[in-house]
């Protein structure tokens, strides 16, 4: 039997696919993160690149978090020698106190996803990470209800069955580091633009190709600044930020 691997003739579909793959998760990305800012994609002036180049800001954490999962798992298979649950239940000494250990973080996780709505009605505030991990578990719990019966994963492809499990979940996970990104923009670091001439103290949120997106620190609201209109622009040092000072390193906009 030939072993299968990557060709050269594949590799330009494989690089177009994991092209594709960036730029959804780039516009996911952004669609949470300018959402959170009142902002909708179709009122962004962003292009293309904008997106593709947001990667940068959200690839490193995603690819943490894939990486110390990947860890996690490798570490219990090896801890566990390669035993399924039902085996690991089966050997332990006490089964049913086995079986409620490894079972219960699926209580506090039910415990969390119940608690979720129960708050938004009684106007409790949670963490936004709270809300991505209750999203996300509340997903799990509906993709589980739909593909119960034993009939339906009989006639259910395995790849459809784990692809439309973790897809949702992903997207979902990447909408919310957006809006959780966006959440810190208030207390970014402040820079001093100039401006026809006048200086302006703003956050800046984002770097685009053609724009700046600003958070006015006195109105409480974001500006989008074209590029061509900034003379110069400057980052004011942590303490002097604090102080509306004026800062001491400049750069220019070109």
């Amino acid at each position: 039997m030939k072993k299968q691997g990557i060709s050269l003739e594949s590799l330009p579909s494989l690089i177009a696919g994991l092209s594709a793959v960036i730029l959804v998760f780039s516009v996911v990305y952004d669609y949470g993160f300018l959402l959170w800012l009142g902002v909708s994609l179709a009122e962004a002036p962003t292009t293309l690149s904008d997106h593709i180049r947001s990667s940068l800001v959200w690839a490193p954490a995603i690819l943490l978090t894939i990486f110390f999962v990947t860890v996690i798992e490798l570490l219990n298979r090896r801890v566990e020698q390669g035993m399924t649950e039902q085996e690991l239940i089966a050997t332990s000494p006490v089964p049913k106190v086995t079986a409620w250990l490894r079972g219960s973080p699926k209580y506090f996780v039910y415990t969390l996803a119940a608690l979720l709505p129960v708050a938004y009605l009684i106007d409790v505030e949670f963490p936004l990470q709270a809300w991505m991990f209750g999203s996300i578990m509340w997903w799990f719990i509906l993709h589980n209800l739909l593909f119960h019966h034993h009939a339906i994963m009989e006639r259910t492809n395995r790849r459809f069955y784990i692809m439309s499990r973790w897809i949702p979940a992903v997207l979902m996970f990447v909408a919310f580091s957006g809006a959780i990104a966006a959440e810190k923009v208030p207390n970014g670091s402040m820079y001093s633009f100039k401006i026809g001439g006048e200086v302006k103290l703003r956050i800046l949120a984002r770097s685009y190709d053609n724009y700046f997106l600003l958070w006015n620190p006195d109105a409480k609201a974001i500006e989008f600044v074209a590029r061509a209109s900034v003379e110069v622009f400057q980052k004011l040092p942590v303490e002097k930020s604090r102080k509306s000072s004026q800062p001491t390193a400049e750069t220019s906009a070109d």
